[in-house]
This record gives C-alpha cells, structure tokens and sequence, in this order.
C-alpha cells in the first residue's frame, strides 16, 4: 500500500511539475494603455537601437526566441482592453479586413530600419514592423491573412532621435501574417515612399503579386498606389506555364514631388494557361501559340487619389 501511495504521490509531483515546465514554455503578453496609438512625445537618446525604439512605442513582453525557431525571431507582445478597434483592409480579400488592436493581443516584430539624409544634412530613420495576432507559442499563421504594417519615423536632434511620424498600422500585407519588408523609393527631391512587394497564392503556386506604395503626406504614412497582376509564378501541377514578373521606376522630371512611377512587366504565355493574363494580352494570342509579352504602365499622382494608371498601357506581344 505504502509504495503505491508513493507511486502516485510521485506521478502527480511528475505531472505538475511538467505542466508548469510547459505553462513556463509558453509566451505572455503585458496589457498596456490605448494612448500608446495616439500621437506623442518620444526622444530616444545615444545611437539608435531599433528594437529599443519598437519597445518604447510598444511597452510590451519582450521575447527573442530565434534560437528556438530556427530563424530570426524577436516579438513584443502586448494586448489593450478596448472596444475600439479599427478596420484596415487585407489586400488579400480572403478573411476580411483586420481589426486593430486584435482581440486576442498583439505580437509586433521589428523588420527594417532605412536610414535618410536629406539636403540639408537633416538625418532620419524609418522603422518598419509587423503586428500579426498574439500567438502563445510565437507563431504566425493562416496563408491568407496579411501581416499589418506599421511606420515610424525619427529625426536626428539636439536631444536625440525625435519620433516625428508614428503610424502604428497601415494595411495587411504578404501571407501567413507577415507582412513584406518595405523597400525605399525616391519620388521626388528629399522624399522617399516605400514600395510592398506582395505575393501569395495557394499551397505549390502559382503565386501572385501587386505593388502597393506608402508614404507620409501631412504627417502620416498611407497607401497612395496599387498595382495588381504584376506577377506570377510557376505552380508546382501546371504542364505548359505562363508566368510575368515586373520592374519599377521613377524617372527624373520636372515635378518636385510625386514623380510619376514606371512599371514594366515582362512575361511569357501559351494559348493553353491564360489565367491572370491582362485582356489586352490574352485578346492578342492566337490558338496554340506561345510567346513573350511587356507591359508598360505609368502612374501619375492625382492629389488625394494617389496615383492612378495612365490608360492605355503600352503593350507588345512577341
């Protein structure tokens, strides 16, 4: 009787314990105040520590689980009590837009910092990041949900690096909640917008892309320009692919700010795989041929429409 009594008092002492191992394993996240959304005040002084700056605008629960991963992996979790959440949309369109503070918290990872100098020698730095939704293992998931982009920029001073644009979300982006890592883009004299290159499409392809510009315009950071069908890739079940990619410029002007932008898509068809195809192109395809096409498209600023296509575009099918 004794060494059961024993036996089980050991195998519970053996479970509890592996239980609080496993409640250890998982992340937490800290609940801050909804006024860390609002405009503010915020000077980070000495060189400038991205990740530090990410967690003075989100005073959330640090981890840096990249060991563990396998890839790199630093989050700040944090969730807000509220019922006032914002919708912004998710380019993909499959699960509807995104309500902002998520209800179930936030993860939020750094991706980028760009760093700026314009003519008169002023010094900034644009970070960029990631909210997907709080996840107790640090996981980002679900193909077709985008991850939210956010931006925030900091000019060099006096007293340190001054936050002088604070956009906590702009629009879902990408795939598996995880927003593409914005790239810079000069439109014009000492200003820079920020093009998402975005790309998803079902398990084994084919993928598709767009382009999507941000920029800052009375102090905030928006989407200004779309650009859909820019892309696509080759899928793992088709036997005669077509697939495109594109290029985009700005070419030099007389125009200050806004420049107009280029985008040129190259790309090869067959008569038999036409999905996605432009009209124009597909129309010009004659029954069991195959080829190569380009697309030239400008886009020109058209105040608060952002930028719009110039119609027709240019199109040459070999």
């Amino acid at each position: 009787m004794k060494s059961i009594l024993f036996f089980l008092l050991l195998t519970s002492t053996f479970l509890n314990t592996s239980y609080a191992q496993n409640d250890d394993e998982y992340l937490k996240k800290t609940t801050i105040s909804y006024t860390i959304l609002e405009a503010r005040n915020l000077i980070i002084s000495g060189p400038f520590d991205a990740q530090k700056a990410l967690l003075k605008l989100f005073p959330g629960k640090y981890y840096n689980i990249t060991k563990k991963s396998g890839y790199q992996n630093e989050l700040i979790n944090w969730d807000i009590k509220t019922p006032n959440r914002k919708s912004y949309t998710d380019v993909n369109g499959e699960q509807g837009d995104l309500l902002f503070p998520f209800e179930r918290g936030v993860a939020t990872r750094l991706m980028n910092v760009m760093d700026f100098k314009d003519s008169t020698g002023l010094q900034y730095k644009v970070i960029s990041f990631n909210h997907s939704e709080y996840d107790e293992e640090g996981l980002q998931t679900s193909r077709f949900t985008g991850g939210l982009l956010g931006l925030a920029k900091f000019a060099l001073t006096k007293e340190g690096w001054k936050l002088r644009i604070f956009q906590p979300a702009i629009g879902g982006y990408g795939a598996f909640s995880n927003c593409p890592t914005p790239k810079p883009l000069l439109i014009g004299e000492d200003q820079y917008a920020f093009m998402i290159e975005h790309l998803n499409g079902g398990g084994g392809g084919p993928f598709y892309g767009a382009l999507f510009l941000i920029a800052g315009s009375n102090g905030t950071y928006q989407q200004i320009m779309s650009s859909y069908g820019v892309k696509k890739t080759t899928g793992a079940d088709e036997e005669q692919p077509a697939s495109w990619s594109s290029e985009y410029s700005v070419p030099l002007s007389k125009k200050k700010y806004f420049r107009d932008i280029i985008v040129t898509t190259k790309g090869s068809y067959t008569s038999t795989d036409r999905e996605g195809l432009p009209e124009s192109v597909s129309a010009k395809i004659k029954p069991g041929k195959k080829g190569k096409y380009t697309i030239t498209t400008r886009y020109i600023y058209k105040g608060s429409k952002g930028y719009e296509a110039q119609l027709p575009a240019t199109i040459v099918v070999n």
